[in-house]
């Protein structure tokens, strides 16, 4: 299983910023039949969809919820680096601060509440 996580047999991480890092096969449960098998990614530690039909019918109590971790266990000099970059969005340069979306939020409620106010205001007329 290490030489076909060398060579990527099983897919790269699709997120740019793990920079083709090779998955590894895991399953969401150990009890067979219930889950197929998924795609783990050790640089981001996240979980993808295999985009191979044939890796997607595997059972994935086969491998368990245990073998990207064991593995590295045993080959800990095959562990990468985690990335600790994120995608930062920007507008012309500008970061956009994380309290936007809220803000976009809070004025669509109070426009919807200001609405509801009005249609009420009607009806008692």
């Amino acid at each position: 299983m290490l030489e076909k996580y060398k060579k990527a047999e099983f897919g790269r991480c699709p997120r740019v910023l793990c920079s083709l890092q090779p998955l590894l096969p895991v399953g969401l449960s150990d009890v067979p039949q219930t889950k197929t098998v998924k795609l783990y990614c050790p640089r981001c530690e996240d979980i993808y969809n295999p985009k191979s039909s044939r890796h997607a019918s595997i059972d994935g109590a086969y491998f368990g919820t245990s073998f990207p971790h064991m593995l590295f266990q045993v080959h800990a000099n095959y562990l990468p680096t985690k990335t600790f970059d994120r995608y930062e969005p920007r507008i012309f340069g500008f970061k956009i601060h994380h309290i936007a979306e809220q803000h976009r939020w809070q004025d669509r409620a109070r426009e919807e509440y200001q609405k509801r106010l009005i249609e009420l205001q009607k009806s008692e007329e």
